[in-house]
């Protein structure tokens, strides 16, 4: 088979689908252009994926990761240094009369902030420019760049002004300087990295696979990945009911946040509370800061506005609107006595924290905190007390419209309504904390100069700067996963940072497209974890963990990127060009007919042509004048034209359709552009020239999104009236769905198949494979309306597969012989797979596969395969099949107590060195290390190291005159054994002598090894025949694996059967199959082409018994399916145990395998043996094989007596009985409790006799 070397020749290989299959409605996939009835050219399948191809060559896997980092180096860095500067300190004149005695102010400003190359100071404080993260992975280092900030510190003097007043004029000019101000750690491959842009050449000359995405951090050597933390979005007013009985029926709630982020977000909550006697139902709102709930009206009246019918505008738009004006008298009521705006103020000031306070210090707070605090997103600058009244009032309006169900309530789980925080907003909360403590310092520093009267000049402030805190700040977090101070690492979110998953290429890719929702795993609701209808296209319906984490740990889908945020303040200014009125230029009566324009939930203003606006807000995104990232929704049904700007949105690109002719805006013209190597077409020229366009969850809700371009040529067709030529439809081929006959597309999908996340898209035919099976249920409420609930179940084979694909041994980098990473599993041969998807291309799944092609019978032979354990051939196995390199690393170092050599890399003697192991010592070398090529085996050593003894120490009674050192050297672990494959000596962060040996040993396949299928059939081998003792066909062909047919029917793979015959005919064609998702490819095709090479055309071989030379009764489906080996092997998991070590406590063998521990005989097992009375066995189990052990009571107290068996003493001290001692055997830990119990003053007596 011919490997595809680059992309080229695999767009120009015209029978990819086997021969040239075709797609509906005669577009060819060897890409002859079809027209439709204008002449216009078609968009076929090929073009489609020319686009996809063209997306991930500009955006590659993980540059979600990149692009969310890069913002926060390039800006969010700068901003958080401006915003925090330190506060200028004063020192005041101790009328000495001397001259220098006057009033100074001592002012330090931090300006630029710099980004040095990466690079590291070694021990010897040489620095070592050409600093690339291999050389930080093999040295246990963190890959991190410098970072510098100006400074510039200015000292003002007093001066008493002409006019008596006392001003500040500089004493001296300036100083200024650049200050390192701590590390940086370096996502590797972003702008910020040595390994950007750098050619393929260059990588693999330092170490580096080209095939590598970056997208993570080195942190003491250990890769790290952030995973995207899902949050719920900020400025968003969500309306809920309350669950009953209650004080109150429903709720409305804003989390506020400014633009910026500095400060925590503001929560604003309203109720509308449960009627109590005459009063009605008012509603009732928290402030921060205040303790009480304050009535909503009393709000108004201390923003200012204090009639009643002003309060009524804010509220209710339309005063013929009776019942909502209803809703709101009892509020109205409520608030009678509260008529002015200082009596309100003052109202709220008095349900505040301060207490005692004067009226006017009430006042001011209540003011105070109606500005700053009370929904900051609108502003926390004086005088906008217009603007919070109207988003106030809007809020009560939103509850007063879900209370009279003329609006639904907000649905939690919209994912619309999420935001994710990647890796930038997740540095920058880190960032922020430690920034602050950097400056607070210093102006504690600045404090301690100024009290004291010491000088204080541009040196002592760059010695009082602490770089450590910036350092050992951000590595602890991404080191830990604590995210958050680390004084306060209790309240830190956990697993934010986790070990980049490195077992195959496919499992990489993963973690780092993974978003995790820090919702409580023991929840028992199942709402966030069910796949969500606004989850489409953007995350993968297939992967996700099982159990606790089901659906709350989720992967992205392919396509999906998420939003860097971009600023909002260049889009006001165009709104208000474009003819939209602002909220304090307009009257109350306008608002009933005009659409409220948000911009990242903050309302702005109102404009009385939405569609032109919308229109034109369109078009300016389309010519990319705005950042394609922008989101524009508008919501007709509620007169709302709602704009995002914001970070950490998740949105997906769609081809648009124009909307008067119904046709797709993209060209062939555009497509042969991508597809020409001389011209420079881009993805971004699709954008900009407005073909394709990135779509949020949101915007999607309002947009009519075609399944594909034939759907969109058949609903054209029906709309001219040209009737749709019915095909004949054998069989086995795909239903078509009845496209929605519109005339009101807006969308269309670049190819479905992109729903699914990286694990999914390896696996051929997953539409194939077990689908939802709906569960109906209809509910008649009150009113006697039937309602339809709809209740899915995803495909669990295929989340079966996507869990496995991250077990599934191959080779995860092509770098893998110079890393050291703790533990590598290689394939011998892997194989690109047969049955190939398109995604396979982009996820370089056929450059580094993980699997093998296997012939594979399903039938039933000698019973071996029974209960999904498979037959192997053991020939094949001779041969190599699955056979795999296994490589375990061990680490040492040499500590140091400053210049004292605590321990030293040498071989142990006998002579001097005390509590050596029983393993082998001989196969070090002098210098205490193992050489390469050694052959070990379990607990001999691999690195010897020695621990001077202190003078003092006795070590119990072992010690001699010429013992001078204590062992502390490294065993290889007991149940391992192999050859040393490279051993390297270095030296660590702290400049000590390091080792890392690597072990390699080879696992050959064999009884208890795990394989799987790419459809979650995964087994374990139950036995394995030679070639000779396997079924063969009358070509000779014998199986390398035989499976039981009753894996098939009841889980519903009919994907791994469509694989097979595909694969079989794949064989013969010597071309893949093409097993993409929802094409066209269907059985009847594979079998007609599977016939006209003379085979069953369902893939069913006459087979011979290897045993006899019989025939089967059966014919048998054979062909080649491609499995994989897991890393799941008998060797790491067998364990038995006769004699062991013990528990120095309890005296009962210690537990797990690596301490070669017992087998637990726990409380089940013991219900078991009583229920069979197997008395003597219960008992030799919990005692003579555990702790039997034997002690002496005295017969008279029955407490336990003093035995000296070698003078044949014995004695009870409390009764000084001598005499009268009974031998008894009990458990020691028994005797344990007896003698814990005696130390709490209670006396257990054992009454012998």
């Amino acid at each position: 088979m011919d490997e595809f070397d680059n992309d080229d020749e695999f767009d120009q290989q015209a029978e990819y689908a086997m021969g040239g299959f075709e797609a509906d409605g005669g577009t060819q996939w060897d890409g002859d252009t079809a027209m439709d009835d204008d002449g216009d050219s078609l968009l076929t399948q090929e073009d489609c994926w020319t686009v996809i191809s063209s997306f991930f060559q500009e955006k590659g896997l993980v540059s979600q990761q990149l692009a969310s980092y890069n913002e926060f180096i390039q800006n969010t860095m700068q901003e958080i240094v401006e915003e925090n500067q330190p506060p200028a300190i004063e020192t005041n004149s101790s009328y000495s009369g001397a001259d220098d005695d006057v009033s100074k102010r001592y002012i330090i400003k931090f300006g630029q902030v710099y980004l040095a190359k990466p690079q590291r100071r070694e021990g010897d404080g040489e620095i070592d420019v050409n600093f690339h993260p291999q050389k930080a992975r093999l040295r246990n280092l963190t890959y991190a760049a410098p970072i510098y900030i100006d400074v510039s510190l200015s000292v003002k003097r007093a001066i008493i002004a002409e006019d008596g007043e006392q001003e500040f004029v500089d004493e001296t000019a300036p100083q200024t300087a650049k200050i390192y101000a701590g590390e940086m750690p370096i996502m590797l491959k972003s702008d910020f990295c040595l390994l950007h842009d750098m050619s393929e050449a260059n990588l693999y000359e330092i170490g580096e696979c080209p095939y590598d995405v970056g997208g993570y951090f080195v942190i003491n050597g250990s890769e790290k990945v952030l995973i995207g933390q899902e949050r719920m979005a900020t400025n968003h007013v969500f309306v809920f009911a309350k669950k009953q009985p209650a004080t109150y029926l429903y709720s409305v709630e804003i989390r506020s946040q400014g633009e910026k982020a500095s400060k925590l977000a503001s929560t604003l909550f309203m109720k509308m509370m449960a009627p109590k006697g005459d009063i009605g139902q008012v509603i009732k709102t928290s402030l921060p800061y205040i303790k009480q709930d304050v009535p909503i009206v009393v709000v108004f009246r201390a923003l200012g506005i204090i009639s009643d019918k002003e309060i009524m505008e804010k509220i209710c738009y339309d005063f013929d609107d009776t019942p909502m004006l209803e809703l709101l008298k009892p509020c109205i009521e409520e608030a009678f006595p509260i008529q002015t705006r200082e009596v309100a103020l003052d109202y709220i000031g008095r349900r505040g924290q301060s207490v005692g306070a004067t009226k006017e210090k009430r006042i001011k707070y209540a003011m105070d905190i109606l500005q700053k605090e009370m929904l900051p997103h609108v502003g926390t600058k004086a005088h906008q007390e217009t603007r919070k009244a109207y988003f106030f009032g809007y809020m009560i309006h939103r509850l007063l419209l879900a209370t009279m169900q003329r609006r639904d309530f907000d649905d939690r789980d919209h994912f619309g309504k999420k935001r994710l925080d990647l890796a930038g907003p997740l540095m920058t909360q880190l960032f922020r904390i430690l920034f602050r403590k950097l400056t607070k310092d210093i102006t504690r520093q600045l404090q301690k100069h100024v009290e004291s009267n010491k000088a204080f000049n541009i040196q002592s402030l760059e010695r009082s700067l602490d770089a450590n805190v910036l350092k050992n700040g951000l590595k602890y977090s991404l080191a830990t996963g604590n995210w958050g101070d680390q004084s306060k690492a209790s309240q830190a979110r956990a697993g934010v940072s986790q070990v980049l998953n490195r077992y195959t290429f496919a499992s990489t890719l993963s973690h780092l497209r993974r978003l995790n929702s820090p919702t409580d795993r023991d929840g028992k609701l199942a709402k966030p974890r069910q796949l969500h209808n606004t989850q489409w296209g953007m995350v993968c319906p297939a992967e996700t963990p099982e159990g606790q984490a089901c659906g709350l740990v989720k992967n992205m889908s392919l396509m999906a990127i998420i939003t860097v945020g971009t600023s909002s303040g260049p889009f006001i200014e165009h709104l208000e060009e474009l003819s939209m009125e602002t909220l304090e230029e307009v009257g109350p009566s306008v608002l009933k007919d005009a659409t409220k324009v948000f911009l990242n939930g903050m309302w702005l203003g109102v404009h009385r042509e939405p569609e032109n606006l919308v229109e034109n807000l369109r078009s300016t995104r389309r010519n990319c004048e705005v950042s394609p990232e922008v989101s524009i929704v508008h919501d007709v049904t509620e007169c709302e034209l709602r704009l995002y700007t914001d970070a950490g949105r998740i949105s997906r690109p769609l081809f648009i359709v124009d909307k008067e002719s119904q046709k797709l805006l993209i060209q062939r013209a555009h497509v042969l552009a991508l597809r020409d190597p001389d011209t420079d077409a881009t993805f971004v020229d699709l954008l900009s020239e407005g073909v394709v366009e990135y779509i949020d969850t949101e915007e999607e809700e309002t947009a009519m999104i075609a399944m594909s371009p034939d759907d969109l040529e058949s609903a054209r067709k029906a709309a001219r009236g040209i009737p749709e030529i019915k095909k004949e439809r054998n069989r086995t081929e795909r239903s078509q769905t009845v496209s929605a006959l519109t005339l009101n597309w807006t969308h269309c999908e670049i190819h479905p198949s992109m729903i699914l996340g990286i694990c999914a898209s390896i696996i051929p035919f997953p539409d194939h494979n077990q689908v939802s099976f709906y569960i109906f249920a209809v509910l008649i409420s009150e009113n006697n309306e039937n309602h339809l609930y709809l209740n899915s179940k995803k495909s669990p084979r295929n989340c079966y597969q996507s869990a496995m694909g991250k077990q599934a041994m191959g080779i995860f980098l092509t770098s893998f012989q110079y890393r050291m990473d703790q533990t590598m599993n290689i394939l011998f041969y892997p194989q690109k797979p047969l049955a190939c998807t398109r995604s396979m291309e982009y996820l370089r799944f056929r450059e580094l596969p993980a699997g093998q092609n296997a012939i594979v019978c399903i039938c039933c032979y000698s019973g071996y395969n029974q209960e999904d354990s498979l037959i192997m051939n053991q020939s094949s196995i001779d041969k190599g099949l699955f056979r795999s390199l296994y490589f375990k690393v061990y680490i040492d170092t040499e500590k140091k107590e400053g210049m004292t050599q605590l321990e030293t890399i040498e071989k142990p003697m006998r002579e001097n060195t005390l509590r050596m192991r029983q393993g082998s010592y001989d196969k070090l070398d002098v210098d205490g290390l193992v050489s390469p090529g050694v052959r070990v085996s379990g607990d001999d050593i691999l690195i010897g190291k020695t621990v001077p003894l202190p003078k003092d120490s006795e070590e119990m009674g072992q010690r001699t005159s010429g013992h001078t050192k204590r062992d502390d050297s490294t065993p290889l672990k007991s149940t391992e054994a192999g050859i040393i494959d490279q051993v390297m000596v270095t030296t660590n962060a702290d400049g000590y002598k390091f080792v890392k040996v690597r072990m390699r040993s080879i696992r050959v396949p064999q009884i208890g090894d795990k394989f799987a299928s790419r459809h979650g059939q995964k087994g374990t081998c139950g036995i394995t025949y030679r070639n000779e003792d396997m079924p063969f066909t009358r070509d000779g062909i014998t199986p390398d694996i035989i499976i039981n047919p009753h894996a098939i029917p009841s889980r519903m793979t009919i994907g791994h059967l469509v694989e097979c015959l595909l694969g079989k005919v794949a064989t013969h064609t010597g071309h893949e199959g093409d097993a993409t998702p929802f094409t066209d490819v269907n059985v009847e095709e594979i079998s007609r082409e599977l016939e006209a090479f003379g085979f069953q055309k369902r893939g069913f071989e006459v087979l011979f018994n290897g045993h006899t030379g019989k025939k089967l009764n059966a014919q048998v489906y054979t062909g080649p399916t491609y499995y994989q080996r897991l890393k799941h092997m008998v060797d790491d998991k067998i364990h038995s145990r006769a004699r062991g070590p013990l528990q120095i406590l309890t005296r009962q063998p210690v537990e797990g395998r690596s301490r070669d521990g017992g087998l637990r005989f726990g409380e089940m097992e013991r219900d078991c043996m009583i229920s069979h009375g197997a008395a003597q066995f219960l008992k030799e189990r919990l005692f003579d094989v555990s702790d039997a052990y034997r002690v002496h009571v005295c017969d008279i107290c029955g407490l336990m007596a003093i035995a000296n068996l070698k003078k044949n003493s014995f004695q009870c001290r409390s009764c000084a009985n001598t005499t009268r001692i009974s031998q008894i055997h009990i458990p020691y830990a028994c005797k344990l409790l007896f003698q814990e119990l005696m130390a709490m003053n209670i006396a257990p007596r054992l009454m012998v006799g």
